[in-house]
């Protein structure tokens, strides 16, 4: 799909070129929040805090990631 971000509106171009984004962030809050819940309840408070150090690292890496592979179209 070609969409051209050099015309129309602003906001509509920065909107649609950031929904990829938005959506794989949501996608891992919802895994983090499972995680969280599995984590906590079945390996208790230590595993628990664990997986809480580590939230802000995977966060940052998934970010970059999905960036970096955020479609370029010619």
């Amino acid at each position: 799909m070609y969409y051209d971000l050099t015309r129309g509106s602003i906001s509509k171009s920065l909107f649609f070129f950031a929904l990829p984004m938005m959506a794989g962030n949501l996608l891992q809050q919802f895994y983090n929040i499972a995680d969280t819940l599995i984590v906590g309840r079945v390996l208790g408070k230590n595993a628990l805090a664990a997986v809480g150090s580590v939230y802000t690292l995977m966060t940052f890496l998934t970010s970059v990631f999905l960036g970096l592979s955020m479609e370029k179209t010619p």
